[in-house]
């Protein structure tokens, strides 16, 4: 250990240690907490303004993600509105550092990685105007990364404040993270095992307390404005025989890891290959950009709606309810929202992937469940279980999100009994997809660059480090 890292260790802990440190964590997670709440309201308003102005020339702040975005007066012109908003994120990744762009999350795991915990405050302000722009023009991606790298970001200013060891900067970044799912999608509970998971370190007491202070507070925070709300229609949860039907959702998990390795695969090769053969930033996400709003025109063309445009929240609506299903349509919507994100994020386009892994494993969970249903094996009524548990299924194999994801999509649906199939969905796909590739979504770009992150732990303790994968 470093005389640096020495110094901060016994700062910390001869100012805040023994009896005082577990109160200050409480204090640091609520103030986080907090912050990443309010920043998540205004980043709300903020891309329902750009997507207004942009897609619908009105200078408006309502938000219309859960519902479906009307017919926009650019008509056939639309992939203009993409391509300028692409431009306008690449110039501020040119300006400002690239930290704006990508999902968000693979950031602030290099961070707590190879850094100790340590963010440029910037991206607090920055990364969600990246965002908001990518999103409102058009793009595919979701609102969850950006919040959960501005909540990570804030960890940069309280360190000025306060002198802290890596392992407890580290604990704050996940703090941040975590109030950035609840924020976003009002899951407190969801969004504290995700911080656990993938950026905690340290199960102990007072770390486990303070980080889920964090959630709750943001949580609380978009409640004052928004209401206790769920962002998606719950779903039907009553099976018909537990044991005989169960299994089923054992062969979903293994349909959404063949997804999640696809959707992996596809966003990798775009960024490779098109970093490749368009060398040159602005051109790369122009053309990136441009692509995406054709799929746009095409998919509104096919279906009437606008599917694509940021965590698609009214098309996984439709699926949960049922309301789309033809079986052609649905494989449509899910291969466009697969290329869709990832010319978005791997062209360089700014937002998250959580939101998009949501949508494509509903997708798959419902294709599975008309087919089922063909075959006179599950109800109708049953189809929109099966959507929810493929939500599940796909964010555990491609996040890493093992326990976080089947907590985080009956936070979102209210359908609470539905957490028994969606966890052994979840298991199910992460295990198989953990056999078959041996990194996340997040953290493959990292290994791209010569990091050697592991999926789920890194641990940062005391005077020494260990690691532990």
């Amino acid at each position: 250990m470093d005389e640096e890292k020495r110094s901060e260790w016994h700062f910390w802990h001869r100012e805040y240690g023994a009896f005082g440190e577990g109160p200050l964590l409480a204090l640091l997670g609520a103030i986080i907490g907090v912050l990443t709440g309010v920043g998540g309201i205004v980043f709300h308003y903020l891309v329902a303004f750009i997507h207004n102005v942009a897609i619908l020339h009105l200078f408006d702040f309502h938000d219309r993600a859960p519902a479906h975005t009307p017919q926009s007066p650019w008509g056939w012109a639309l992939p203009v509105v993409p391509t300028l908003g692409g431009l306008l994120v690449i110039f501020l990744a040119r300006k400002y550092g690239s930290a704006v762009q990508g999902a968000g999350v693979s950031q602030v795991i290099e961070a707590a990685y190879t850094r100790d915990g340590r963010m440029a405050r910037s991206i607090a302000l920055l990364r969600p105007l990246a965002t908001a722009i990518t999103i409102g023009t058009g793009g595919s991606a979701g609102r969850e990364g950006p919040a959960m790298q501005f909540g990570a970001a804030i960890t940069a200013w309280l360190d000025a404040i306060f002198t802290m060891p890596a392992h407890r900067r580290i604990h704050l970044l996940g703090c941040g993270v975590g109030a950035g799912i609840a924020a976003v999608f009002n899951a407190p509970l969801g969004g504290w095992f995700l911080a656990m998971e993938i950026i905690v370190p340290d199960w102990r007491p007072w770390t486990i307390l303070s980080t889920l202070v964090a959630t709750i507070g943001a949580s609380q925070i978009t409640e004052l404005v928004f209401g206790n709300f769920h962002l998606l229609p719950a779903v039907t949860t009553t099976l018909v025989n537990k044991a005989a039907d169960l299994p089923l959702f054992v062969l979903l998990g293994a349909i959404n890891a063949l997804a999640a390795i696809l959707f992996i695969a596809s966003l990798t090769a775009i960024t490779q290959y098109s970093e490749i053969f368009l060398r040159n930033p602005y051109l790369r996400h122009a053309l990136g950009m441009f692509l995406v709003g054709l799929l746009l025109l095409l998919c509104f063309a096919m279906t009437g709606h606008y599917y694509l445009i940021g965590g698609s929240y009214a098309g996984i609506g439709d699926i949960l309810r049922g309301e789309i299903s033809a079986w052609g349509i649905l494989l449509l919507l899910l291969l466009l929202k697969l290329l869709a994100t990832s010319l978005t994020i791997g062209s360089g386009g700014s937002g998250g992937i959580f939101s998009p892994s949501l949508f494509i494993g509903a997708g798959t969970g419902a294709l599975y469940g008309l087919l089922l249903l063909h075959w006179q094996i599950l109800p109708a009524e049953l189809i929109g279980l099966l959507a929810l548990c493929g939500m599940a299924g796909m964010v555990a194999a491609s996040t890493g999100a093992l326990l976080s994801a089947p907590v985080m999509v009956v936070e979102l649906t209210g359908s609470y009994e539905a957490l028994l199939p969606a966890m052994l969905t979840s298991v199910t796909a992460f295990a198989i997809r953990r056999m078959l590739l041996g990194a996340s979504i997040y953290t493959l770009p990292l290994r791209r660059h010569g990091l050697d992150v592991p999926e789920n732990h890194y641990v940062v303790e005391g005077p020494g480090k260990q690691e532990q994968g």
